[in-house]
C-alpha cells in the first residue's frame, strides 16, 4: 500500500510540470493517499487542498477501470482529468460551465485560470454551455476553435402554474447568487429607474452571497423601501411558488456562461429581460436583451411588460415557447454524438 501511496505521489508531481502549483500548496501534494473522502469534509478552509485529495483519489480509481474517455467539469475535476489523461492515453473531454474570467473579470490571471487554461490546451475536446463562453475561450485563454464545442443546458420538464400575490403591483424577480457576476447592484439601479415611471412595481431579490448586507444598505439609500424585499436562500420548491407570483424575469449578469435560472422562468411563461452578455440569450431568442451596463434599457423593456399587458402576453408565449426546445435529453444527445467522435 505504502509504494502505491508512492508511485501515486510521483505521477501528481507531474501537474507541477502542466501548472505552476502555489508554494503553500507543496507540502500538501506530497501527503499520501488517504483513502475516500467523507462527503462532509468536501468544503473547508482551503478548497485546493480537496482538490489535490480528490484528484489522487480519482488517479487512483482510475487505475483499476477501463474506460474509454475522461469527461471533467470545472477546474476542480481537472487536475485529476490531466492526470489519468497522462497515465492512460484516452481522450479528455472538459465541460465548461463557469470560467474564472466569469466569476473574477478579464484581468485575473491567478492559479484557477491558469489551471482552466492549460487544461483546456491539453483536452481533445472542450464543451461550454454556450457560443458566449466558448469565445471567452477563444479569445481570454487562447484556445483553438476547432476544439470548442457549444452545447446549450436544458432544464428539467415541470408543470407551471399560477399563484395570487399578497399584494396587487406586478412582480420583477431577481434570482440567483448574490455575487458581481450576478449584477446584483445593476438590479437596483433598475429598479430605481422602473419606479420613476411607475409605482406600481414590487421587486424582489432572492438568493444569498456576500453583497446581500450592501444590497440592503444600497436599496434603503436610494429610497427603493417597501418595493424592494430581499428572500434570502430558496429552496427548489420554494423557487416555483415565487415563479408562479412572477411578472418578470430580470437577469442583469456581468457575464453569464448560461443562466439557468431564466430558463426554468421561460417554463413558466415569464417574461424574460436579460443582458446579452450571457448563453442563455442565445436560446431565449425572443426575450427583451440589453448590454449589462445599459441599465435605462433593461428598465424600458421592464416598463413595457408591466403596463402594457398586450405586450406582456406576446412576451409570455413567446418565452414558453422557447424554453419548451431546451431539454436535458437533446443536449445529452449532442455530447453522446460528440463522444462517439473520440472513440
Amino acid at each position: 500500500m505504502e509504494s502505491h501511496s508512492n508511485n501515486l505521489n510521483e505521477q501528481l508531481q507531474t501537474l507541477s510540470n502542466i501548472i505552476q502549483i502555489p508554494a503553500d500548496l507543496a507540502p500538501y501534494q506530497q501527503e499520501t493517499h488517504r483513502g475516500t473522502i467523507d462527503k462532509n469534509e468536501l468544503y473547508g478552509s482551503d478548497l485546493r487542498k480537496k482538490v489535490l485529495r480528490y484528484t489522487k483519489q480519482a488517479t487512483s480509481l482510475a487505475q483499476n477501470h477501463d474506460f474509454d474517455l475522461i469527461h471533467a467539469h470545472d477546474w476542480m475535476t481537472f487536475f485529476a482529468g490531466l492526470e489519468i489523461q497522462q497515465l492512460s492515453g484516452k481522450p479528455l473531454v472538459l465541460h465548461i460551465h463557469s470560467l474564472q474570467y466569469d466569476r473574477a473579470g478579464p484581468l485575473c490571471k491567478d492559479w484557477i485560470y491558469q489551471t482552466e487554461q492549460k487544461a483546456m490546451q491539453a483536452a481533445d475536446l472542450v464543451i461550454t454551455v454556450s457560443s458566449y463562453t466558448a469565445q471567452i475561450a477563444h479569445q481570454h485563454y487562447g484556445i483553438a476553435k476547432s476544439k470548442l464545442n457549444p452545447i446549450h443546458n436544458g432544464a428539467e420538464a415541470l408543470e407551471p402554474f399560477r399563484a395570487s400575490k399578497p399584494f396587487r403591483e406586478k412582480l420583477v424577480l431577481f434570482l440567483g447568487r448574490l455575487t458581481a457576476q450576478k449584477g446584483p447592484e445593476l438590479f437596483l439601479d433598475i429598479a430605481s429607474k422602473v419606479l420613476e415611471q411607475t409605482p406600481d412595481v414590487t421587486f424582489v431579490m432572492a438568493g444569498q452571497g456576500e453583497k446581500l448586507s450592501g444590497l440592503i444598505q444600497y436599496g434603503a439609500y436610494h429610497n427603493l423601501g417597501d418595493r424592494l424585499h430581499f428572500t434570502g436562500f430558496l429552496n427548489r420548491d420554494e423557487v416555483h411558488q415565487l415563479l408562479a407570483k412572477t411578472d418578470v424575469y430580470c437577469m442583469p449578469s456581468v457575464s453569464e456562461p448560461f443562466g439557468l435560472s431564466a430558463l426554468e422562468a421561460a417554463q413558466f411563461g415569464i417574461p424574460a429581460v436579460i443582458s446579452r452578455q450571457s448563453g442563455v440569450s442565445e436560446v431565449l431568442k425572443q426575450a427583451r436583451k440589453a448590454d449589462y451596463w445599459d441599465t435605462q434599457a433593461m428598465a424600458e423593456h421592464i416598463t413595457e411588460l408591466v403596463t402594457n399587458p398586450e405586450a406582456h402576453a406576446l412576451a409570455s408565449k413567446a418565452s414558453f415557447e422557447d424554453a419548451v426546445a431546451c431539454t436535458w435529453k437533446r443536449a445529452t444527445n449532442k455530447v453522446l454524438r460528440q463522444y462517439a467522435k473520440l472513440v
